[in-house]
């Protein structure tokens, strides 16, 4: 079993707004706190400490060089590993029944979940609901409705072709499952673009275009010096003319997507517009939303909106969309049945909402409906007023569709629920609640897309817990579209010999999960981030799950019920020192299976009685500016246990946490560490990786000598390629494995060579590593593809 809790990705790690603990917080649901979630982002990736990332860059945390250096090494990994990929050696198959066994056989990889709840508990709540991970674009093949596209922030894109009973993943080996926008040419149905880079905390970059209906991707095409794009629409009768927004301009094609010409707009600032949506508003209008000054780190990003007659070779800026207060963040939807009609979804400099604008001449003027000082007709204790759509997430959580028949009939969705008006904006009510309260059905929170099949009958909307339907106008919801889809953003799990079915995850928006029996089943039993996990060594009923901000919570029945266990971490639920996310790590050396430890932004805490109470370690040797990163322990020695910190340093003890020593510099250093690991056998022999979004600097490290000497230990490992995570093999001290941003690698000779282990892992982020203490079992946590596990 691994012995560092890999949460890892503080890049991504966003306050979900689902479900709070059982026992201790019945009400309290510890809703989303995306702001933080940017800010830690920053810092896991770039050490941005200190820094708000309030205003952040749009795009996510990496360069565009670096993006596209992960492009290229992804293409060396395909041409290198194409036997073991998805698609290859393995077929890509579509999952059917969550609830039968699934285990791994051999050397290939098997995914084992989630795909399926059959309860989500929340407080006093209980929802027997299924979700998936978070979504950022519904297709609906228009020619044939029973074909489905979901794309996903971190899964890539699923498909479906029996009306989203069964689903299959179509970009396994792109090498970014990073996904901004994926557009389907109404021309011609076979014909996908797929935008790369989640906006918020995606990784990817480039356009890539399929014309056999995701079967096959053609290589990248960039666009400018743009990270992320963020929606995409091919004209209508023209299918050379392709228009997309991105986070550094607007984009248009004449050659159906082979090259790209940056549009030019005098919005009145300097600045590179970030643009955010496109909708058709008939014949060659289209109209299209952006944010002017997108750096602003004070008053507002100038949102405005623009429109083209002429299929986006001329722009003029649309009229009557201001607002005293600012506009930021916008999108813009167009009725089908009355092309002219359009609608602009505004949030303002405070993420609420500024208002609901609409249009009657396709896009030429609007007129503000005032909506944020409307009540809703069915209003409750948590959203009186329309103002309450975002709940202060407007630059996040934003959706905005029109039924195709009725151009009265609007759909919005926001933070914590969604809306609805039936007379073109002169009422509203609320059609959703992200607990189901107030009589209201239940769909999850931070609404991101959505569509409508062609009679306008049937709604797909899309959030951070995946797809939900309504046929009935929003008094009931659906959620089995989700049932088989394994796209969740998982951070850490937990494993144990004692039971080797059992399987603890922490996940990004959707709680700490635990498995049923040996199926693609887990039942959410703690709410918000799911962070470090944990299974003890020795009696599987006994878990430890957590939240942000060094909480945690134990469970003595298997993970039905959980209670706090923080006593004794004085910093626990402290924005300001405790780290946002929260790390378990197991001593591997007790045979009880008690010992645990656990780190606050500068001081070690140690519990002996499995969670019960903790004890601060010495902080004597520690520098004043330290913000650990990650810890480990020496299996061989309970006196040595070793940090790695800011500014790419280690400290290591030799006294149990006494005091510390800080090792000597790691060579070809890009900073952001990411984990550190010891020796089974050997407490001298220490290995560290770095997450640093640079391939020019090294990412693994071995010092033989207690961090005196350090060695560069790469050969194999995909040059320059983040690795979050490295496991020495519990039977093999010269067994290594290394959880990369392109999969897993293992040694067979202590770091001096490595190859990609196993068949049939898409090139995925993964973020933690599980060996079972007999070496029988290894499992994998990914960052949008659930978890996978393979007998060695």
């Amino acid at each position: 079993m691994r012995s560092q809790k890999n949460w890892r990705q503080w890049f991504a790690a966003a306050l979900a707004v689902t479900l709070a603990p059982v026992t201790s917080l019945a009400e309290d649901h510890d809703r989303d706190d995306a702001n933080a979630r940017r800010e830690f982002r920053e810092r896991w990736y770039n050490e941005a400490y200190g820094k708000s990332a309030k205003k952040a860059k749009k795009g996510g945390p990496w360069s565009a060089e670096f993006r596209k250096f992960m492009n290229d090494a992804a293409r060396k990994e395909r041409e290198r590993y194409a036997s073991q990929l998805p698609g290859t050696s393995t077929p890509i198959t579509a999952v059917t029944n969550p609830n039968a066994t699934v285990a791994a056989t051999g050397t290939t990889w098997v995914n084992i979940g989630p795909t399926k709840a059959d309860y989500l508990e929340n407080g006093s709540y209980k929802l027997t609901k299924t979700d998936a991970g978070r979504v950022r674009n519904i297709i609906i093949d228009p020619t044939n409705t029973n074909t489905l596209y979901a794309a996903f922030s971190g899964g890539g894109v699923w498909k479906s072709t029996d009306g989203g009973t069964t689903w299959a993943p179509i970009t396994e080996t792109l090498g970014s499952l990073s996904v901004g926008s994926l557009e389907l040419d109404p021309n011609n149905s076979q014909t996908l673009y797929l935008g790369l880079g989640d906006p918020f905390d995606g990784t990817g970059i480039g356009l890539v275009k399929s014309t056999d209906g995701g079967a096959t991707w053609m290589n990248p095409v960039y666009l400018g010096n743009a990270t992320s794009i963020t929606d995409l629409q091919v004209v209508p009768g023209n299918s050379n003319i392709v228009l997309a927004t991105t986070n550094a301009g607007i984009f248009r094609s004449v050659d159906a997507g082979a090259t790209w010409a940056q549009v030019s707009l005098s919005t009145g600032y300097t600045e590179t517009p970030s643009g955010w949506s496109i909708a058709h508003a008939g014949g060659t209008k289209f109209v299209i939303t952006l944010e002017a000054q997108p750096s602003a780190a004070s008053g507002n990003t100038q949102g405005q909106v623009w429109v083209t007659a002429d299929s986006g070779a001329t722009w003029t800026r649309a009229t009557g969309v201001t607002a005293t207060v600012g506009l930021e963040r916008m999108t813009v939807a167009t009725a089908p049945s009355s092309p002219t009609t359009v609608y602009v979804l505004a949030s303002d400099p405070g993420g609420n909402l500024a208002d609901i604008f609409k249009s009657t001449n396709g896009g030429t003027s609007f007129t503000a409906l005032g909506a944020a000082k409307k009540r809703y007709s069915n209003g409750n204790t948590e959203a009186r007023n329309v103002s309450a759509l975002f709940n202060t997430q407007g630059w996040y959580d934003q959706m905005l569709i029109v039924n195709p028949t009725n151009p009265n009939l609007v759909y919005f969705g926001g933070a914590l629920h969604m809306a609805k008006t039936t007379d073109g904006g002169s009422s509203y009510s609320q059609v959703s609640n992200w607990l189901g309260q107030f009589s209201l059905p239940y769909v999850h929170a931070d609404f991101h897309a959505a569509a409508f099949n062609p009679a306008g009958t049937k709604l797909f909307v899309g959030n951070d817990g995946g797809v939900f339907t309504t046929t009935d106008g929003g008094a009931t919801f659906s959620d089995s579209i989700n049932v088989g889809i394994a796209s969740h953003l998982i951070y850490d799990i937990g494993s144990s010999g004692n039971n080797r079915s059992a399987v603890i995850a922490g996940l990004q928006d959707n709680g700490t999960r635990v498995r049923v029996g040996s199926g693609t089943v887990y039942n959410q039993e703690l709410g918000g981030d799911g962070f470090g996990c944990d299974i003890h060594a020795t009696n599987a009923k006994q878990m430890l799950g957590t939240l942000y901000y060094a909480r945690i919570y134990r469970s003595t029945d298997g993970g039905l019920n959980f209670a706090s266990a923080s006593t004794g971490i004085t910093e626990s639920n402290n924005s300001s020192t405790a780290p946002f996310n929260t790390v378990l790590h197991s001593w591997k050396g007790d045979a009880t299976g008690n010992t645990v430890y656990t780190f606050v932004n500068a001081k070690v805490y140690k519990s002996t009685n499995y969670a019960t109470s903790w004890t601060a370690l010495g902080t004597t040797g520690f520098p004043t500016d330290i913000f650990i990163r990650g810890i480990g322990t020496a299996k061989s020695n309970a006196s040595v246990v070793g940090v790695v910190a800011n500014a790419g340093r280690v400290f290591l003890t030799n006294n149990g946490g006494t005091s510390w020593t800080q090792a000597s510099a790691l060579p070809n250093n890009g900073l952001s560490t990411s984990d550190i690991e010891f020796d089974p056998t050997d407490p001298n022999t220490v290995y560290v990786t770095s997450v640093a979004p640079d391939g020019t600097k090294a990412h693994t490290w071995k010092s033989t000598d207690f961090g005196a000497t350090w060695t560069v230990i790469e050969n194999g490992l995909p040059a320059g390629v983040p690795v979050n995570a490295l496991t020495v093999d519990p039977g093999s001290n010269t067994t290594l494995y290394a959880a990369t941003h392109l999969g897993v690698y293992r040694s067979t000779d202590a770091g001096a060579s490595w190859t990609r282990f196993g068949t049939g892992m898409p090139l995925v982020n993964v973020t933690d590593l599980e060996i079972l203490p007999d070496s029988s079992l290894v499992r994998a946590a990914t960052f949008g593809r659930s978890v996978w596990e393979l007998t060695p």
